[in-house]
């Protein structure tokens, strides 16, 4: 025979079975469908949700911080031979982002050029507007040093 305490955990289980499956029909109803209280309930079950996931969110962000610490193994305070070798590879990365601006510009002028021959509304406006484009990615490109510390 089941002791006292083994039928009230399993009836305890079976309610909490019973609300769940209930709640997962409320999910899954239009609201219209459902009554105020069902309403109510589904809203809060869904913010908890959204908490939930914003807290965890969170906390996992938290977890994966980490702390380092330079070391000049040479000993002098001097070494700048790996801030050289960033700007080599930044400057590359710039000089390239100029060139792809100004081929974009280039299309762009195409394009407009284009909508002129075929006398395409549509198509001086895409024109121009790549070409508008294609040049800012040049000026930006070519501000770099606006953005350096």
């Amino acid at each position: 025979m089941m002791i006292f305490r083994e039928m009230i955990f399993t009836k305890w289980i079976r309610n909490k079975a019973a609300q769940i499956k209930a709640a997962f029909k409320e999910d899954l109803t239009k609201n219209s469908d459902l009554t105020v209280e069902q309403c109510e309930s589904k809203r809060i079950r869904m913010v908890r949700r959204i908490s939930f996931a914003v807290t965890f969110g969170l906390m996992a962000a938290n977890l994966m911080g980490i702390t380092a610490f330079a070391d000049d193994s040479s000993g002098s305070s001097g070494s700048t031979e790996g801030v050289d070798t960033f700007n080599t590879v930044v400057q590359f990365i710039v000089d390239w982002v100029a060139r792809i601006g100004l081929v974009i510009g280039f299309i762009g002028a195409i394009q407009f050029a284009m909508g002129f021959k075929d006398d395409s509304a549509d198509g001086k406006t895409r024109g121009l507007m790549c070409l508008a484009s294609g040049f800012i990615v040049f000026a930006v490109a070519k501000a770099y040093d606006m953005f350096t510390v």
